[in-house]
């Protein structure tokens, strides 16, 4: 099997897809595909990967007559072609796209992160873990102003404490204590 073909499944079994053998058989009809891959758990999808054809109308054929067949057996999988090589002339990937979600990797034998990247929508989403989360931003405020934290810093951040209302409210009272020359009031 082509190393392109090999990197897509391989990125795909990791996302607990299975390969499937070939010929895809569907309802007592044969579909001849590089590789198809069909999602587990969580994934219900059909993933056709193909490497960009000689003969481009043979591809539409296959992957018009696959969705028709899975229409007819009411099947509930959506299908996805995963498509490697050269891009395909604006019509027939029209056409392809009229029958399956069209996944284009631009090179016949891409390195893992390009398929991931290509593949993305069929992968799940890795959340940043919990236990790493940063120090509280109002620290690092006043770490980052250091020795220069004033007393109005420190009343500006305490009503960062409570709120964006508590803010304006102390930004208010500093603009008026400044206007009015009232300088035991701007920090209060």
């Amino acid at each position: 099997m082509d190393h392109g073909i090999e990197a897509v499944l391989s990125v795909l079994e990791t996302a607990a897809f299975q390969r499937l053998p070939g010929p895809l058989t569907v309802a007592g009809s044969a579909f001849d595909f590089d590789a198809v891959v069909k999602g587990t758990g969580v994934s219900n999808d059909l993933v056709i990967v193909a490497m960009s054809p000689t003969e481009p109308r043979r591809l539409v054929r296959l992957v018009s007559g696959l969705t028709r067949t899975l229409d007819q057996v009411a099947s509930r999988r959506p299908v996805t072609l995963v498509l490697l090589g050269k891009p395909l002339d604006v019509s027939t990937l029209t056409e392809l796209e009229r029958h399956a979600r069209v996944l284009s990797i631009g090179n016949a034998d891409p390195g893992l992160d390009e398929v991931r990247r290509a593949v993305a929508v069929l992968l799940p989403l890795t959340l940043p873990s919990t236990t790493n989360r940063g120090s509280d931003p109002l620290t690092e405020v006043a770490n980052e102003l250091g020795p220069s934290l004033s007393n109005e810093h420190q009343a500006f951040i305490e009503a960062a404490k409570v709120g964006p209302d508590a803010v304006q409210e102390s930004l208010r009272r500093y603009i008026d204590a400044a206007v009015l020359g009232d300088s035991e009031r701007i920090v209060s």
